[in-house]
């Protein structure tokens, strides 16, 4: 249910029911697995990877617990044991969950024609219901995407459209790619008619960002303020919202120092190239440079080709001076995606018009 109106209260119920069943029967299966795949929700990833392997002590056949300890290594940066136990997952069930994951993996890594290859094997390998189908449409749609790959990026969001009619992340994967060809209009309109039915965070913001795109200051604000609200909200029911937090305040005037405060506190113990970019870009933005440099070549230390963090590292790399350095990462993230971002595309481009060569 969260997942289909993000309404994140549905977290606390679904606790209180694990933890009854478990009260009930301290070593059900399926519980356990359940309150793992909650914390993931949750984004308390070291609590899922205990609770995947409490799981896995009971049945280490189940794919489901096997799946819970691939996400939360990957999403902790312990990417050798996420590849030992993505290896078990695939050997175990190749399917669309595994496919799926096996993806991502390789998109970390910089794979993106294989994590390509993989996500059209889930598509193929069929899901017990339509919206596991979208989901992996969806996420093949956002690699073409992430890739400039703009037409193919469409084809396969109506692709997850067709596979399941009511699928609002697919609309607003649509609003996204109107945003980023320039019809605002049309974004403006898809974004309102998903934030309606299902207001997550993710999709707020981008709305206030076409808003503050188009020229329409006040509107943006005004999304913007419904973010603090729901991020609130969010934290209310357990979910860890710091990464998101974190780049939110920077790239909308927040509290900097507040989130430099939790991303460091984070990075330690959940070191994944996603934090890490995060606590680059939070560095930066407050104006600590030289750590923010060494932050953003960890974020990039396993080969990832992704528009954002190679902007960040290029922007941190313009403010020290380092024109060919700068220019080189500027350079990679518009030739890989030349619409990355409404807000930091044109920055981009500024940037390397003044350090290129």
């Amino acid at each position: 249910m969260a997942r289909e109106d993000g309404d994140p209260t549905w977290y606390t119920r679904a606790d209180a029911l694990f933890r009854h069943a478990l009260a009930l029967a301290p070593g059900d299966f399926t519980a356990l697995a359940g309150q793992g795949s909650l914390a993931l929700s949750r984004h308390d990833f070291t609590g899922a990877l205990a609770l995947g392997q409490r799981a896995l002590a009971i049945d280490p056949s189940s794919p489901f617990a096997m799946g819970v300890v691939v996400d939360a290594n990957v999403e902790l940066g312990r990417y050798a044991a996420a590849r030992s136990a993505l290896e078990r997952l695939l050997d175990q069930r190749p399917d669309l969950a595994s496919y799926s994951r096996v993806s991502y993996f390789l998109e970390l890594h910089g794979r993106t024609a294989a994590a390509r290859r993989a996500l059209v094997q889930a598509t193929q390998s069929g899901a017990p219901s339509g919206e596991n189908t979208a989901w992996a449409y969806l996420y093949l749609g956002n690699l073409d995407f992430n890739h400039g790959r703009y037409a193919a990026a469409a084809r396969s969001y109506r692709a997850a459209i067709h596979t399941d009619p009511g699928f609002l992340h697919a609309r607003a994967a649509q609003a996204k790619l109107a945003a980023a060809r320039g019809d605002y209009r049309k974004a403006i309109a898809a974004y309102s008619a998903v934030v309606a039915r299902y207001p997550l965070p993710a999709y707020v913001i981008a709305l206030g960002d076409v808003y503050r795109a188009a020229g329409r200051p006040a509107a943006a604000r005004r999304q913007y303020a419904l973010v603090r609200a729901e991020e609130r909200l969010y934290a209310a029911n357990g979910v860890n919202v710091d990464v998101e937090l974190a780049l939110f305040d920077d790239d909308h005037g927040g509290d900097v120092a507040g989130a430099l405060a939790r991303m460091r506190a984070l990075a330690r113990i959940q070191p994944s190239v996603t934090a890490e970019d995060a606590l680059a870009w939070t560095l930066f933005k407050a104006g600590h440079a030289r750590a923010a440099l060494a932050a953003a070549d960890r974020a990039l230390r396993l080969g990832t080709r992704d528009s954002s963090f190679l902007y960040h590292r290029g922007a941190i790399e313009a403010s020290l001076g380092m024109r060919g350095p700068a220019a080189r990462d500027l350079r990679a993230a518009l030739s890989l995606n030349p619409r990355f971002s409404l807000l930091y595309a044109p920055d981009a481009r500024r940037l390397l018009r003044r350090v290129g060569r």
